[in-house]
């Protein structure tokens, strides 16, 4: 497993159900608070998870309202690392993105790391951005940015797919593309095709208790019924209980022909333990 300090925020939350209403409560959107800062000292630049609001990127913690998150900003950034976006100065989508794979927790830092490479970042700007780092925090910042991927569609999807990386499971391919016998395509959010076993993050379980009958559900029993097994997954299993899922998976693919040697399958069990530990951290 990555050796990393922390896993996620101690603030991370489970996330809000999707009819919280966002306009309630008190405080100011992230972008006006920063203003107000800018306003009262020009050399401000926002950075990190500020910066990334500010460029349109959620990357605070599940379930953070992003009107009470403390702002970050610096006077420091060279003039080529800071663009404007709205009139405000913020550090470049390279520079933002290297600053939360290197100083955000891992499996925040992944996810951001895979909403700004599917945004699409210039790669030379990257890697000059890369440049400067050194010690822990290149460290963070490579590892984190060699288990992103762009194909992601939701921070939870990153979560699940990291916490797998880390357990030491085969890595699973997200959005997986599935051919129906009628010639129909259908996804996972993640899967193994070789093994025909898929992974579907279910927000709406977290707060219902239940799989909804829902498109999703209708689609899990057409792969069901083509000999695929779909395990569904909530943001309590993968913020709090990562360890009963992550030996299904284990043995779904063990009873599907993964053939691990008994050294690595020690060692598998052994990282299961170690995620499980660094979540309740």
């Amino acid at each position: 497993m990555t050796q990393i300090s922390m896993y996620r925020s101690t603030t991370a939350t489970l996330p809000e159900p999707f009819w919280a209403d966002d306009l309630s409560g008190p405080g100011e959107d992230l972008l006006l608070r920063f203003e107000t800062v800018f306003e009262s000292d020009f050399s401000q630049v926002a950075t990190g998870r500020t910066a990334a609001w500010i460029h349109g990127f959620d990357v605070l913690p599940p379930g953070a309202d992003q009107r009470g998150w403390p702002i970050e900003s610096s006077s420091d950034p060279p003039l080529a690392e800071i663009t404007v976006v709205d009139g405000l100065p913020v550090t470049t989508l390279a520079r933002t993105l290297v600053d939360c794979a290197a100083d955000l927790p891992r499996l925040e830092a992944v996810a951001a790391a895979d909403q700004f490479l599917r945004a699409g970042v210039d790669t030379r700007r990257l890697a000059a951005a890369l440049e400067p780092l050194h010690g822990d925090r290149l460290r963070r910042a490579n590892a984190a940015l060699l288990a992103a991927d762009p194909r992601a569609e939701s921070p939870m999807e990153s979560w699940t797919r990291c916490l797998i990386s880390d357990a030491g499971l085969p890595a699973p391919v997200p959005q997986l593309r599935i051919r129906t016998p009628n010639g129909r395509s259908r996804f996972l959010d993640l899967g193994w095709e070789r093994w025909r076993i898929g992974v579907e993050y279910d927000g709406m379980a977290t707060y219902l208790g239940l799989a909804a009958e829902t498109g999703d559900r209708r689609r899990h029993h057409l792969l069901e019924n083509l000999g695929w097994e779909i395990v569904v997954l909530t943001a309590s299993d993968l913020m709090e209980h990562p360890r009963p899922w992550l030996v299904r998976l284990r043995d779904l693919l063990l009873s599907k022909g993964w053939d691990p040697s008994a050294n690595e399958l020690h060692d598998i069990d052994t990282s299961i333990e170690e995620v499980s530990l660094a979540l309740k951290q």
